[in-house]
Protein backbone atom coordinates (compact mmCIF):
# COMPACT_ATOMS: atom_id res chain seq x y z
CA UNK A 1 0.00 0.00 0.00
CA UNK A 2 0.66 3.57 -0.76
CA UNK A 3 1.18 5.73 2.58
CA UNK A 4 1.05 9.15 3.88
CA UNK A 5 4.77 9.06 6.37
CA UNK A 6 5.68 11.83 8.51
CA UNK A 7 9.21 11.45 10.06
CA UNK A 8 9.84 13.34 13.18
CA UNK A 9 14.09 13.50 13.51
CA UNK A 10 16.34 15.86 14.18
CA UNK A 11 19.54 13.90 12.46
CA UNK A 12 19.46 15.02 9.04
CA UNK A 13 21.86 12.68 7.06
CA UNK A 14 18.80 10.05 8.81
CA UNK A 15 16.25 11.68 7.68
CA UNK A 16 17.04 12.07 3.91
CA UNK A 17 17.63 8.09 3.86
CA UNK A 18 14.81 7.25 5.02
CA UNK A 19 12.91 9.75 3.08
CA UNK A 20 14.75 8.89 -0.38
CA UNK A 21 14.07 5.01 0.37
CA UNK A 22 10.12 5.24 1.07
CA UNK A 23 9.79 7.87 -1.96
CA UNK A 24 11.21 5.13 -4.08
CA UNK A 25 8.67 2.63 -2.56
CA UNK A 26 6.09 5.20 -3.95
CA UNK A 27 4.87 6.36 -0.45
CA UNK A 28 3.98 10.39 0.07
CA UNK A 29 7.20 11.82 2.53
CA UNK A 30 7.13 14.90 4.71
CA UNK A 31 9.48 15.49 7.75
CA UNK A 32 10.17 17.76 10.63
CA UNK A 33 13.02 18.42 13.00
CA UNK A 34 10.71 21.00 15.48
CA UNK A 35 8.86 18.26 17.41
CA UNK A 36 6.71 20.69 19.30
CA UNK A 37 4.89 21.51 16.28
CA UNK A 38 4.40 17.88 15.34
CA UNK A 39 1.26 16.99 16.86
CA UNK A 40 -0.76 19.69 14.95
CA UNK A 41 0.58 18.65 11.87
CA UNK A 42 -0.68 14.76 12.58
CA UNK A 43 -4.20 16.19 13.32
CA UNK A 44 -4.05 18.53 10.31
CA UNK A 45 -2.57 15.57 7.92
CA UNK A 46 -4.05 12.26 9.32
CA UNK A 47 -0.64 10.23 8.49
CA UNK A 48 -0.59 6.59 7.85
CA UNK A 49 2.75 6.28 9.79
CA UNK A 50 4.70 8.34 11.31
CA UNK A 51 8.33 7.46 12.38
CA UNK A 52 9.82 9.34 15.84
CA UNK A 53 13.47 8.81 16.78
CA UNK A 54 13.94 7.85 20.59
CA UNK A 55 16.82 11.01 21.39
CA UNK A 56 14.51 13.65 20.10
CA UNK A 57 15.72 16.60 21.86
CA UNK A 58 13.28 18.98 24.01
CA UNK A 59 10.31 16.79 24.55
CA UNK A 60 10.50 13.14 25.30
CA UNK A 61 9.48 10.93 22.75
CA UNK A 62 7.14 8.58 24.76
CA UNK A 63 5.07 12.13 25.65
CA UNK A 64 5.11 12.87 21.84
CA UNK A 65 3.68 9.57 20.81
CA UNK A 66 1.11 9.36 23.53
CA UNK A 67 0.09 12.92 21.69
CA UNK A 68 -0.78 12.07 18.54
CA UNK A 69 -2.34 9.13 19.25
CA UNK A 70 -4.44 11.43 21.18
CA UNK A 71 -5.57 13.60 18.17
CA UNK A 72 -4.50 10.30 15.05
CA UNK A 73 -5.29 7.56 17.12
CA UNK A 74 -5.08 5.26 13.29
CA UNK A 75 -1.66 6.70 13.21
CA UNK A 76 1.02 3.92 12.90
CA UNK A 77 3.90 4.19 14.98
CA UNK A 78 7.56 3.51 14.15
CA UNK A 79 10.58 4.65 16.05
CA UNK A 80 14.09 4.52 15.59
CA UNK A 81 16.40 3.56 17.95
CA UNK A 82 20.07 1.89 19.06
CA UNK A 83 20.75 -1.11 21.12
CA UNK A 84 21.50 1.54 23.90
CA UNK A 85 18.17 2.43 24.13
CA UNK A 86 16.13 -1.03 25.31
CA UNK A 87 13.48 1.02 27.15
CA UNK A 88 12.12 1.82 24.12
CA UNK A 89 11.63 -2.26 23.57
CA UNK A 90 10.16 -2.04 27.16
CA UNK A 91 7.98 0.55 26.35
CA UNK A 92 6.52 -0.36 23.09
CA UNK A 93 3.51 -2.76 24.16
CA UNK A 94 2.45 0.11 26.38
CA UNK A 95 2.86 3.07 23.82
CA UNK A 96 1.42 1.20 20.59
CA UNK A 97 4.20 0.89 18.73
CA UNK A 98 4.08 -1.08 15.58
CA UNK A 99 7.90 -1.31 14.75
CA UNK A 100 11.52 -0.58 15.48
CA UNK A 101 14.19 0.88 13.04
CA UNK A 102 17.42 -0.11 14.79
CA UNK A 103 20.33 1.85 14.32
CA UNK A 104 22.77 1.80 11.66
CA UNK A 105 19.98 2.11 9.15
CA UNK A 106 20.07 0.53 5.97
CA UNK A 107 17.63 0.99 2.72
CA UNK A 108 16.37 -2.89 3.69
CA UNK A 109 16.03 -2.12 7.03
CA UNK A 110 13.99 0.86 6.41
CA UNK A 111 11.73 -0.88 3.62
CA UNK A 112 11.04 -4.17 5.44
CA UNK A 113 10.30 -2.68 9.06
CA UNK A 114 7.79 0.14 7.10
CA UNK A 115 6.37 -2.67 5.25
CA UNK A 116 5.65 -4.66 8.19
CA UNK A 117 4.09 -1.70 10.41
CA UNK A 118 1.70 -0.56 7.52
CA UNK A 119 0.30 -4.47 7.17
CA UNK A 120 -0.28 -4.46 10.57
CA UNK A 121 -2.02 -0.63 11.01
CA UNK A 122 -3.90 -2.10 8.29
CA UNK A 123 -5.13 -5.31 9.64
CA UNK A 124 -6.11 -3.28 12.98
CA UNK A 125 -8.24 -1.11 11.27
CA UNK A 126 -9.82 -4.49 9.42
CA UNK A 127 -10.26 -5.09 12.92
CA UNK A 128 -12.49 -2.06 13.55
CA UNK A 129 -14.05 -1.94 10.60
CA UNK A 130 -15.33 -5.68 11.62
CA UNK A 131 -15.87 -4.97 15.18
CA UNK A 132 -18.07 -1.93 14.08
CA UNK A 133 -19.94 -4.13 11.56
CA UNK A 134 -20.59 -6.47 14.54
CA UNK A 135 -21.62 -3.89 17.02
CA UNK A 136 -24.27 -2.01 14.81
CA UNK A 137 -25.84 -5.13 13.33
CA UNK A 138 -26.17 -6.19 17.12
CA UNK A 139 -27.34 -2.64 18.21
CA UNK A 140 -30.02 -3.09 15.32
CA UNK A 141 -31.61 -5.93 16.34
CA UNK A 142 -31.20 -5.60 19.82
CA UNK A 143 -32.96 -1.88 19.76
CA UNK A 144 -36.01 -3.31 17.40
CA UNK A 145 -36.59 -5.95 19.87
CA UNK A 146 -36.37 -4.04 22.80
CA UNK A 147 -39.00 -1.74 21.38
CA UNK A 148 -41.48 -4.33 22.57
CA UNK A 149 -42.80 -3.52 25.55
CA UNK A 150 -43.73 -6.72 26.57
CA UNK A 151 -41.64 -8.99 28.68
CA UNK A 152 -40.02 -11.80 25.99
CA UNK A 153 -37.26 -14.05 27.47
CA UNK A 154 -35.75 -17.74 26.58
CA UNK A 155 -35.11 -20.70 28.91
CA UNK A 156 -33.53 -23.83 28.37
CA UNK A 157 -35.57 -27.03 29.30
CA UNK A 158 -34.24 -26.59 33.19
CA UNK A 159 -35.43 -22.66 33.31
CA UNK A 160 -32.77 -21.10 32.91
CA UNK A 161 -32.99 -17.97 31.61
CA UNK A 162 -30.70 -17.61 28.00
CA UNK A 163 -32.18 -14.14 26.56
CA UNK A 164 -34.51 -11.48 27.27
CA UNK A 165 -35.42 -8.08 25.94
CA UNK A 166 -35.19 -5.15 27.70
CA UNK A 167 -38.96 -4.89 28.87
CA UNK A 168 -38.27 -7.81 31.28
CA UNK A 169 -35.29 -6.75 32.92
CA UNK A 170 -37.53 -3.50 33.42
CA UNK A 171 -40.50 -5.13 35.22
CA UNK A 172 -37.86 -6.98 37.10
CA UNK A 173 -35.95 -4.01 38.00
CA UNK A 174 -32.70 -6.43 37.55
CA UNK A 175 -29.41 -6.04 35.15
CA UNK A 176 -28.09 -8.38 32.77
CA UNK A 177 -26.15 -10.24 35.02
CA UNK A 178 -29.07 -10.72 37.71
CA UNK A 179 -31.12 -11.43 35.10
CA UNK A 180 -29.88 -14.53 32.41
CA UNK A 181 -27.99 -17.60 33.81
CA UNK A 182 -30.41 -17.65 37.02
CA UNK A 183 -33.63 -19.58 37.13
CA UNK A 184 -36.85 -18.08 35.84
CA UNK A 185 -38.93 -19.39 38.93
CA UNK A 186 -36.57 -17.51 41.08
CA UNK A 187 -37.03 -14.29 39.56
CA UNK A 188 -40.87 -14.41 38.47
CA UNK A 189 -42.05 -16.44 41.71
CA UNK A 190 -39.98 -15.92 43.96
CA UNK A 191 -39.93 -19.68 44.85
CA UNK A 192 -37.75 -22.46 44.80
CA UNK A 193 -39.04 -24.60 42.35
CA UNK A 194 -41.41 -23.74 39.71
CA UNK A 195 -45.09 -23.23 40.48
CA UNK A 196 -47.43 -26.29 39.84
CA UNK A 197 -49.62 -24.69 37.05
CA UNK A 198 -46.56 -23.52 35.53
CA UNK A 199 -47.45 -23.24 32.05
CA UNK A 200 -43.46 -23.46 30.92
CA UNK A 201 -43.78 -26.88 32.69
CA UNK A 202 -46.17 -28.04 31.12
CA UNK A 203 -44.97 -26.56 27.52
CA UNK A 204 -42.17 -28.37 28.11
CA UNK A 205 -43.54 -31.64 28.66
CA UNK A 206 -45.98 -31.51 26.38
CA UNK A 207 -44.50 -30.16 23.77
CA UNK A 208 -47.07 -27.89 22.72
CA UNK A 209 -47.50 -23.79 23.83
CA UNK A 210 -49.46 -23.43 26.67
CA UNK A 211 -50.78 -19.75 27.57
CA UNK A 212 -52.48 -19.42 30.98
CA UNK A 213 -53.29 -16.59 33.37
CA UNK A 214 -50.57 -16.67 36.26
CA UNK A 215 -49.48 -14.79 39.48
CA UNK A 216 -46.21 -13.24 39.32
CA UNK A 217 -45.24 -12.56 42.94
CA UNK A 218 -41.80 -11.08 41.34
CA UNK A 219 -44.03 -8.76 39.89
CA UNK A 220 -46.50 -8.24 42.32
CA UNK A 221 -49.51 -8.83 39.32
CA UNK A 222 -51.32 -11.23 37.10
CA UNK A 223 -50.31 -11.74 33.34
CA UNK A 224 -50.93 -13.71 30.88
CA UNK A 225 -48.19 -15.95 30.27
CA UNK A 226 -48.08 -17.79 26.92
CA UNK A 227 -44.94 -20.18 26.74
CA UNK A 228 -44.06 -21.91 23.49
CA UNK A 229 -41.42 -24.68 22.59
CA UNK A 230 -38.68 -24.05 20.26
CA UNK A 231 -36.02 -26.21 19.08
CA UNK A 232 -31.99 -25.33 19.34
CA UNK A 233 -29.62 -27.28 17.80
CA UNK A 234 -28.17 -28.41 21.34
CA UNK A 235 -31.84 -29.66 21.95
CA UNK A 236 -34.76 -26.88 23.15
CA UNK A 237 -35.91 -24.42 25.00
CA UNK A 238 -39.02 -22.38 26.39
CA UNK A 239 -39.84 -18.65 24.65
CA UNK A 240 -42.09 -16.95 27.04
CA UNK A 241 -43.92 -14.24 26.38
CA UNK A 242 -45.93 -12.06 29.28
CA UNK A 243 -48.87 -9.78 29.14
CA UNK A 244 -51.63 -7.64 30.10
CA UNK A 245 -54.86 -10.00 30.37
CA UNK A 246 -56.71 -7.65 27.93
CA UNK A 247 -53.94 -8.04 24.70
CA UNK A 248 -55.79 -10.24 22.27
CA UNK A 249 -54.30 -13.75 21.25
CA UNK A 250 -53.86 -12.24 17.56
CA UNK A 251 -51.45 -9.19 19.16
CA UNK A 252 -49.82 -11.95 21.38
CA UNK A 253 -49.03 -14.12 18.05
CA UNK A 254 -47.82 -10.92 16.17
CA UNK A 255 -45.78 -9.62 18.77
CA UNK A 256 -43.83 -13.21 19.03
CA UNK A 257 -43.88 -13.65 15.83
CA UNK A 258 -41.91 -10.27 15.28
CA UNK A 259 -39.48 -11.38 18.37
CA UNK A 260 -38.78 -14.42 16.54
CA UNK A 261 -38.64 -13.35 12.99
CA UNK A 262 -35.91 -10.48 14.69
CA UNK A 263 -33.84 -13.24 16.33
CA UNK A 264 -33.53 -15.42 13.37
CA UNK A 265 -32.84 -12.47 10.43
CA UNK A 266 -29.83 -11.19 12.36
CA UNK A 267 -27.44 -10.80 10.17
CA UNK A 268 -24.61 -11.81 11.97
CA UNK A 269 -23.93 -15.83 12.20
CA UNK A 270 -23.37 -17.02 15.64
CA UNK A 271 -22.60 -20.08 17.25
CA UNK A 272 -22.99 -21.13 20.82
CA UNK A 273 -20.58 -23.30 21.63
CA UNK A 274 -19.57 -24.90 25.43
CA UNK A 275 -16.44 -24.34 26.19
CA UNK A 276 -16.18 -28.00 28.36
CA UNK A 277 -16.25 -29.82 25.28
CA UNK A 278 -15.81 -27.87 22.47
CA UNK A 279 -19.01 -28.62 20.52
CA UNK A 280 -21.73 -26.42 19.42
CA UNK A 281 -25.15 -25.92 21.02
CA UNK A 282 -26.80 -23.87 19.52
CA UNK A 283 -26.71 -21.55 16.67
CA UNK A 284 -28.60 -18.99 14.47
CA UNK A 285 -30.62 -19.19 11.30
CA UNK A 286 -27.44 -17.02 9.36
CA UNK A 287 -25.07 -19.61 11.19
CA UNK A 288 -26.75 -22.78 9.71
CA UNK A 289 -27.18 -20.89 5.66
CA UNK A 290 -23.55 -20.33 6.43
CA UNK A 291 -22.23 -23.72 7.09
CA UNK A 292 -25.18 -25.52 4.70
CA UNK A 293 -26.12 -27.84 8.09
CA UNK A 294 -29.68 -28.30 9.66
CA UNK A 295 -30.48 -27.64 13.36
CA UNK A 296 -29.69 -31.64 13.93
CA UNK A 297 -26.61 -31.81 11.98
CA UNK A 298 -24.83 -28.90 13.79
CA UNK A 299 -25.98 -30.30 17.31
CA UNK A 300 -23.31 -31.38 19.47
CA UNK A 301 -20.42 -31.09 16.08
CA UNK A 302 -17.25 -31.02 18.03
CA UNK A 303 -16.20 -27.07 16.81
CA UNK A 304 -12.82 -27.62 15.06
CA UNK A 305 -14.84 -29.99 12.32
CA UNK A 306 -16.12 -26.59 11.14
CA UNK A 307 -12.58 -25.28 9.89
CA UNK A 308 -10.23 -26.12 7.13
CA UNK A 309 -7.68 -29.33 8.97
CA UNK A 310 -5.03 -26.78 8.95
CA UNK A 311 -6.66 -23.49 11.01
CA UNK A 312 -8.22 -26.20 13.54
CA UNK A 313 -6.26 -25.93 16.66
CA UNK A 314 -5.30 -22.38 15.66
CA UNK A 315 -9.22 -21.62 15.83
CA UNK A 316 -9.81 -23.31 19.36
CA UNK A 317 -6.70 -21.63 20.96
CA UNK A 318 -7.78 -18.36 19.72
CA UNK A 319 -11.50 -18.46 21.05
CA UNK A 320 -10.52 -19.52 24.51
CA UNK A 321 -7.70 -16.46 24.66
CA UNK A 322 -10.41 -14.16 22.87
CA UNK A 323 -12.70 -15.40 26.03
CA UNK A 324 -10.16 -14.63 28.32
CA UNK A 325 -9.43 -11.13 26.36
CA UNK A 326 -6.00 -11.73 25.57
CA UNK A 327 -6.28 -12.48 21.93
CA UNK A 328 -8.02 -10.51 19.30
CA UNK A 329 -10.24 -11.68 16.20
CA UNK A 330 -8.97 -14.23 13.77
CA UNK A 331 -8.96 -14.75 9.92
CA UNK A 332 -9.79 -18.12 8.92
CA UNK A 333 -11.37 -20.77 6.81
CA UNK A 334 -14.61 -22.78 7.11
CA UNK A 335 -16.27 -25.75 5.47
CA UNK A 336 -19.76 -25.80 4.15
CA UNK A 337 -21.30 -29.02 3.79
CA UNK A 338 -20.02 -29.09 0.44
CA UNK A 339 -16.36 -28.93 1.77
CA UNK A 340 -16.05 -25.63 0.02
CA UNK A 341 -13.86 -23.45 1.72
CA UNK A 342 -14.98 -19.56 3.36
CA UNK A 343 -13.05 -17.06 3.98
CA UNK A 344 -14.83 -15.74 7.34
CA UNK A 345 -13.72 -13.52 10.37
CA UNK A 346 -14.07 -14.98 13.79
CA UNK A 347 -14.49 -12.98 16.90
CA UNK A 348 -15.83 -14.55 20.10
CA UNK A 349 -17.00 -13.56 23.56
CA UNK A 350 -17.37 -15.25 26.70
CA UNK A 351 -21.07 -16.15 27.95
CA UNK A 352 -21.98 -17.51 31.50
CA UNK A 353 -25.26 -19.54 32.25
CA UNK A 354 -25.13 -20.32 35.46
CA UNK A 355 -21.92 -23.08 36.41
CA UNK A 356 -21.36 -23.62 32.58
CA UNK A 357 -19.05 -21.39 30.63
CA UNK A 358 -19.87 -21.06 26.42
CA UNK A 359 -18.02 -19.10 23.74
CA UNK A 360 -21.11 -16.76 21.49
CA UNK A 361 -18.64 -16.69 18.37
CA UNK A 362 -19.81 -14.87 15.60
CA UNK A 363 -18.54 -16.59 12.24
CA UNK A 364 -18.36 -13.39 9.51
CA UNK A 365 -17.89 -14.31 6.04
CA UNK A 366 -15.69 -11.14 4.26
CA UNK A 367 -18.81 -10.39 1.87
CA UNK A 368 -20.98 -8.84 4.75
CA UNK A 369 -17.95 -6.57 6.13
CA UNK A 370 -19.34 -2.82 5.24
Amino acid sequence: MKAKIFVINQDVKTTKLITKTLEREGHWVTSSSVPKTAVTKCREENFDLVIIHVDIRKVAYDKLISDIKKVSPETIIVVITTRSFPDAIAKGEALDIAGYLIRPLTEEKIRRVTEHALRQGEFARGNRRLFLTVSVAKMQWEATVDAIEEPIFVTDFDYNILRANLATFRKLKKGVSEVVGHKCYELFHCSGNPPDDCPGKRARDSGEPVTDIVTFKGLKRRLNCSVYPQIFAGGGGLAHFLREPSISTEKQAEVLTKYERLFDDAVIPVLLVDLEDNKVVDANRRALELFGRGPEEMSDTDLEDLFVESFRERVVNNIIKQTEGTEGSLKVKILDNKRNRIDVHIIANLLEIGYNRFAEIFVIPFGIIV
